[in-house]
C-alpha cells in the first residue's frame, strides 16, 4: 500500500492548493449551510480560472458561497454558465468548461485592463484541493422497498 505522500498530483498553478469545489447544478438548492459540516456559508467573490472548450482560459470574478470552516467553495453552474457565456458571447453548457482554480485578486485586476499572459496565471494561481458533487434528493413520501 502506498503513502498518500508518495502519490503526487500534477498541478496546473504554482500557489498551493487551497479549497474543496463544488460546482452545483441544481437551480433551486442556494447552500446557506455547508453540506458537509452544517456550518453557514459566506459569501465571497473569488476570480475563477476556467478553461472553456474552444475558448481557452478565461478568469471570471464570481461571487461563490465559501464555508470558512472546512474551505468548501460552492458555485452555482447555471450562474457561471450564463457569466462564461456573456463574456464569450455564445452559448456556453457545463459539459463546455472545467473550473480550474482561483488566482491571486491583484492578477485578476490586471487582467482586466491588459491581457495576461498563461505563464503569469499559472504563476499565481491555486489549484482546488478536491473536486466534489452534490446530489440532492427532493423532498416528498418514499415507498420503502421490502423486496430486495
Amino acid at each position: 500500500m502506498k503513502s498518500d505522500r508518495s502519490e503526487r498530483r500534477i498541478r496546473m498553478g504554482t500557489l498551493r492548493p487551497r479549497y474543496a469545489f463544488v460546482l452545483n447544478p441544481n437551480r433551486e438548492a442556494r447552500f446557506t449551510r455547508c453540506p458537509r459540516c452544517e456550518a453557514k456559508t459566506r459569501l465571497r467573490k473569488l476570480p475563477l480560472v476556467i478553461h472553456v472548450e474552444g475558448g481557452g482560459l478565461a478568469i471570471l470574478g464570481k461571487t461563490c458561497r465559501l464555508c470558512v470552516a472546512c474551505d468548501l467553495l460552492i458555485a452555482h453552474q447555471a450562474e457561471v454558465e450564463r457569466e462564461v457565456g456573456g463574456a464569450l458571447n455564445r452559448a456556453v453548457k457545463g459539459a463546455d468548461f472545467v473550473v480550474l482554480g482561483t488566482v491571486d485578486r491583484q492578477v485578476w485586476r490586471h487582467g482586466l485592463s491588459r491581457p495576461l499572459s498563461f505563464d503569469a496565471i499559472k504563476a499565481h494561481m491555486s489549484d482546488f484541493d478536491a473536486y466534489l458533487r452534490i446530489e440532492t434528493i427532493p423532498g416528498g413520501w418514499y415507498q420503502i422497498n421490502t423486496t430486495g
